[in-house]
């Protein structure tokens, strides 16, 4: 496991607007060889425009190590159609392997929901495995439950969570 400074440089999250595909690859080899195509849908709807995170309340996030290298990634859309107003989508949450154990998806996920205030009540997530559910459910999402998959939803998604409502701030005279 690499230490998170053994070069003297933390890795530093930041919000992407653009996609350096050499910086990407290491993280995208790794997923693809871990049988997760996430991150090549990721990088095949920022080609083709499809989806770049950028419509209101959405973002895309990474952890770059010091040398520019993409670590892991998560991103926060809105939910597809016909989705409910005012729900988020968590997606493509991925960690290199070799950057596993250090709590960088917990701080991932911390952006994105800090990002999602004021824009969503409500976000979901759609888990492939045990272990991303097991995740899931440690930063506050609520699995649904059995009975609840054969309800009819307008998206597929395993957990929710809600989001606390921004008040309203007075208007002063």
């Amino acid at each position: 496991m690499a230490s998170l400074a053994s070069d003297g440089v933390a890795p530093r999250l930041t919000r992407v607007h653009q996609i350096e595909p050499l910086a990407w690859a290491p993280l995208l080899a790794a997923a693809e060889a871990e049988g997760w195509r996430m991150l090549s849908r990721l990088m095949d709807e920022w080609r083709s425009g499809a989806n770049r995170y950028d419509q209101p309340g959405e973002s895309l996030w990474a952890w770059l190590d010091a040398r520019g290298f993409v670590i892991a990634v998560g991103g926060l859309n809105v939910e597809p159609a016909p989705g409910r107003p005012g729900t988020g989508r968590m997606r493509r949450f991925y960690v290199h392997p070799g950057w596993r154990g250090h709590g960088l998806a917990r701080r991932l996920v911390a952006a994105v929901l800090a990002s999602a205030q004021g824009h969503f009540s409500r976000l979901h997530v759609n888990c492939e495995s045990s272990q991303s559910a097991e995740f899931w459910l440690r930063c506050g999402f609520t699995a649904v439950g059995a009975d609840a998959a054969s309800m009819t939803r307008p998206a597929l998604y395993t957990h929710v969570r809600l989001l606390p409502q921004m008040q309203p701030q007075p208007q002063w005279a």
